[in-house]
């Protein structure tokens, strides 16, 4: 990021390690890459040093878009606000199925926040959309991310607070998802990616 012109990014649009170690408990095979932890998911250390990153290399008036956990919500909102975000808004992303989790104890979740954060003050495009968006999540038989985020409420995002011809910057691209949205939504796009499988992977699905 470092490399990043300042001032030159339209629109961050990520899904960061949340913190919370996360590794998929429902696959037979012990072995699949999905019940691996996901690589600096320990703490927010990542999003710590990307959110000043994330600060100086978009333009005026812009949007970063941040997925989170409950579990760390809290934890994410300081760390971009001291980049020098304002949250705007908590977007809840209601998958429409609950997670098993502890069946005895808690109540099944069934969402993730997308955190609205502003440089400035961005616009938004089009439609003014409730803080509830309601997409299915990606189903297994198609997932090539074990925290994969479906295409359609990324186009969402995009479209709301970029616009076309505009450059979004995913710095935890994971399996490009981001990506394929800006491709059908008409924004160029830049990705980072840490894991080198992954990596291949969002290589494939975006050069392909």
């Amino acid at each position: 990021m470092p490399r990043i012109p300042s001032r030159s990014i339209g629109m961050v649009l990520t899904d960061p390690p949340y913190g919370i170690a996360y590794k998929t408990g429902m696959r037979k095979d012990r072995h699949h890459r999905f019940c691996r932890e996901i690589e600096g998911d320990r703490d927010l250390s990542a999003l710590e040093r990307a959110a000043p990153e994330m600060m100086r290399v978009l333009m005026p008036d812009s949007a970063a878009c941040v997925f989170m956990a409950q579990e760390t919500l809290a934890q994410a909102e300081r760390i971009m606000r001291s980049a020098g975000f304002e949250v705007v808004n908590r977007i809840v992303w209601d998958k429409g199925a609950h997670t098993m989790g502890d069946l005895a104890h808690a109540f099944g979740k069934r969402y993730e926040v997308l955190l609205y954060c502003a440089k400035g003050r961005p616009r938004i495009r089009g439609r003014r959309w409730p803080d509830v968006w309601r997409f299915p999540r990606v189903p297994q038989n198609r997932l090539q991310h074990q925290n994969e985020k479906p295409v359609e409420l990324l186009e969402r995002a995009v479209e709301s607070l970029s616009d076309p011809g505009d450059m979004v910057l995913d710095p935890f691209m994971g399996s490009g998802s981001t990506g394929e949205a800006c491709a059908r939504c008409g924004r160029a796009f830049m990705g980072c990616e840490i894991d080198p499988y992954y990596y291949g992977v969002a290589e494939a699905r975006l050069m392909g």
